[in-house]
């Protein structure tokens, strides 16, 4: 059976995207500055997490700090509801100013924040909203590029979150015993403005804008099998995949892993960048679908066998960083172009949007759920925590291999 792509990709317009040349190679990179400081900072929550429970909002449960971020997640992906129509028919000229200064502000206004409630408005909802425009923009305009080479050039814009989740933890244990929380803040505000105003300069369309792009719920996804199945795998996936990076930092502090507590985000973090760079250009010869299964099988087997196993080893502990950091990555390089596989480019951003902006509520749930899971018993219930994780990770999946089934055929050799 032939490999499926896109319910339109007829030969003419698989050879219509450049796949390769200077101006293809100057989108990846522009995609890469947007994405380093928005998917690093929310792959840096844990750090901030772990800090702000301990200073400013030390009065609060580690569930109700987690609030914060959970509603930062959230909207980085539920803003997609809106911010792809948008996308499709209108392009970048309105969104990307709009994401650019919008992050910058939430980060200058977070360096001033003290209570609970500033934190959670300048962060949680103005950050995750500007974030949400420059994740969901750029990922769509990779597609205006790449088609048979669409998981490349994915996988390597979002290294850009695992280099921003080594730097931003960094940088920031580094300067905040220096210069204090405020002025490190104010350091990734300018580190976020330059970033995101080069890729200004480096992001372009190139198909025709979809002047008949609903700005509403796309409601004909709902229609197809397939991507009802990947739009659950997906959701039950975020019920798991920010478990570690929010809790591992502490979950070192509490045992005799302590030692390695600061830097062990970084390390999670730089497998990631492995981890979403490599398996995007074997997904576009192996099949995405195929690839993200293998993945998703691999990260179930590090929960379960590394982290549930770990208690005090740091060797145990770092073992898991590395393992579950290079194979998550495929959560955000290779989902979008499952879903893009899916759709025709014209209405990918519709599309995209519309599945994350579902998806988005399994993320703002999945931090405070595991907050309550790890305060049960003795308030360091790790060991269910751990056991959540892993059951979310197991159930996605199986859905994800129900997906393929649906939509290829349940031969394992068959490209999809």
């Amino acid at each position: 059976m032939p490999e499926t792509t896109s319910p339109v990709a007829s030969l003419g317009v698989v050879q219509a995207y450049p796949e390769t040349g200077l101006s293809a190679y100057i989108t990846i990179a522009g995609a890469w500055l947007a994405l380093l400081p928005a998917s690093g900072l929310l792959n840096s929550s844990g750090v901030f997490q772990a800090y702000l429970v301990e200073n400013h909002l030390a009065d609060y449960s580690e569930s109700e700090v987690g609030w914060i971020f959970s509603t930062f997640a959230f909207l980085f992906f539920f803003g997609g509801l809106q911010v792809g129509p948008i996308f499709d028919r209108y392009g970048l000229n309105v969104l990307l100013p709009v994401g650019t200064s919008g992050l910058t502000v939430s980060l200058l206004c977070t360096s001033f924040c003290s209570s609970y409630y500033q934190f959670l408005l300048s962060f949680g909802i103005l950050g995750g909203l500007a974030s949400s425009i420059l994740w969901t923009s750029s990922i769509a305009t990779l597609g205006h590029w790449f088609h048979a080479n669409r998981g490349l050039a994915t996988g390597l814009a979002t290294t850009a979150g695992g280099f921003g989740g080594v730097i931003f933890p960094i940088i920031f244990q580094d300067l905040v015993s220096s210069a204090g929380f405020s002025w490190t803040i104010r350091c990734f505000a300018l580190i976020s403005c330059v970033c995101s105003s080069a890729s200004l300069l480096m992001l372009k369309t190139r198909l025709p804008r979809n002047s008949q792009a609903s700005l509403t719920l796309d409601w004909g996804g709902f229609k197809d099998a397939c991507f009802v199945l990947t739009m659950s795998a997906i959701f039950i996936l975020d019920w798991a995949v920010l478990v570690p990076p929010a809790y591992l930092t502490t979950y070192c502090a509490s045992t005799n892993s302590s030692g390695i507590s600061s830097h062990i985000l970084s390390v999670l973090n730089a497998a990631s960048i492995l981890g979403r760079g490599i398996p995007g250009p074997v997904a576009d010869r192996l099949g995405r679908f195929n690839i993200m299964i293998i993945c998703s099988i691999a990260c179930t087997l590090s929960i379960f066998g590394l982290w549930l196993n770990a208690n005090s080893s740091t060797a145990m502990v770092v073992s898991f960083a590395i393992s579950y950091g290079f194979f998550s990555g495929s959560a955000y390089s290779l989902t979008p172009v499952c879903v893009a596989q899916l759709c025709s480019t014209e209405n990918y951003a519709t599309r995209y949007g519309t599945a994350y902006g579902i998806v988005s509520f399994a993320t703002l749930a999945g931090i405070p759920i595991s907050g309550n899971i790890l305060s049960t018993g003795d308030g360091q219930n790790y060991r269910a925590l751990i056991l959540f994780c892993g059951a979310a990770y197991s159930a996605s999946t199986v859905i994800f291999i129900i997906a393929r089934a649906v939509g290829t055929g349940w031969r394992l050799r068959i490209k999809f």
